[in-house]
């Protein structure tokens, strides 16, 4: 009886991991340029943030790219991935933000560390759009559960463009 229970237990994990929900956070653009998380903080690596950059129609951003968007006014509080570096864009000051520096704070390369990404998405020329991402390209993704996309304005998509109508 024992293992019945072992068993039960192990197949309701498993069932638990197949049902995942995989949530991408994703901020304004940039001149192209926008921030985008995994399941929360710093969960990517160099590669998986490359991979979600092309499952959302951009490329990781470059330094060059990054500083523009900084100059029309885009700073977080989070480290991401661009080309070469692992960086904050900062524009006020505060302590727990890139030890309080402004500017494009650089780490040095961790190439074994975990982040976010900011992706560029060379189709967007406006300063800034804040226009909601509806689709993902799951083909870039190694994810086996739901997909959910959850947008700075709020709105929340499926990965297949349909709007998503579970809780937040």
């Amino acid at each position: 009886m024992a293992s019945f229970y072992v068993w039960a237990t192990f197949g309701l994990c498993l069932l638990k991991l197949c049902l995942t929900k995989t949530q991408f956070n994703v901020s304004c653009k940039y001149r192209g340029v926008f921030h985008v998380e995994k399941n929360g903080r710093y969960s990517l690596t160099r590669t998986e943030a490359a991979d979600l950059c092309r499952a959302l129609n951009s490329t990781l951003s470059t330094l060059e790219q990054l500083e523009k968007a900084h100059e029309l006014g885009f700073e977080t509080c989070r480290y991401g991935f661009v080309v070469g570096y692992i960086v904050i864009p900062r524009i006020n000051p505060y302590h727990l933000c890139a030890a309080n520096h402004t500017g494009i704070y650089k780490l040095s390369a961790n190439t074994t560390g975990r982040y976010d990404a900011y992706c560029y998405n060379a189709t967007e020329t406006r300063d800034k759009a804040c226009e909601p991402i509806e689709r993902i390209d799951t083909s870039f993704l190694s994810n086996q559960g739901e997909i959910v996309i959850d947008n700075e304005d709020g709105s929340r998509y499926n990965a297949d463009g349909t709007r998503h109508s579970g809780d937040k």
